[in-house]
């Protein structure tokens, strides 16, 4: 049906009448397109918005007072259906991104997990080649994490030979361990406090 008075063509569309639907569609469809696009950066996105701006409308409740009312409700119809898929690609986006870093970070983690493990095998071999109070100091100190004042009393011994002790030992250690080995450990002690 070719509608000539938009009266008629609003009643019919107030009751359901499909050709009526069908009418507006057609007439407003290129426009809540475009609209619809500043939502979306594809066409058919586009498209699928303004659809579901259409259908909304249409299973609303009808109730305009004229053709430029229902137009208006179809704008914002259309509005709401592009904010709400543009939320649910930027939660999606989050969520990726998200997982992205965590992998990322998960992958770090566990290189240096490796490393780490792969320089304390190397300290622990070191150590052990370390003189019988060095190695004890050491031990204390950096491994058992004593105070030197704690591994002074629990030696029964001064706290200056248990500073020249561990300035010792840690000169004898750079002597055992490759430089790079040496250095993260070092930046362990001082960064972590790992060691």
């Amino acid at each position: 049906m070719n509608y000539t008075s938009e009266k008629e063509l609003l009643e019919d569309f107030l009751k359901g009448k499909e050709q009526a639907c069908a009418h507006v569609y057609n007439r407003y469809f290129n426009r809540i397109c475009l609209y619809a696009s500043s939502f979306v950066d594809e066409s058919k996105e586009a498209e699928d918005i303004a659809e579901e701006g259409f259908i909304r409308l249409w299973h609303g409740k009808r109730s305009f007072d004229s053709l430029s009312h229902l137009k208006a409700a179809l704008y914002q119809a259309t509005r709401h259906v592009g904010l709400n898929q543009q939320t649910a690609r930027m939660r999606r986006l989050n969520r990726v991104d998200s997982y992205v870093a965590q992998q990322e970070q998960d992958q770090k983690s566990h290189l240096h997990e490796i490393v780490y493990a792969e320089a304390m095998a190397e300290l622990y071999e070191a150590i052990q080649k370390l003189p019988p109070k060095a190695r004890e100091i050491i031990q204390l100190s950096y491994l058992e994490g004593n105070s030197n004042q704690e591994v002074a009393d629990l030696l029964q011994i001064n706290i200056q030979t248990v500073k020249n002790q561990k300035l010792r030992a840690l000169s004898l250690l750079r002597q055992h361990l490759k430089r790079d080995s040496f250095n993260y450990l070092l930046s362990l002690i001082v960064l972590f406090g790992k060691i």
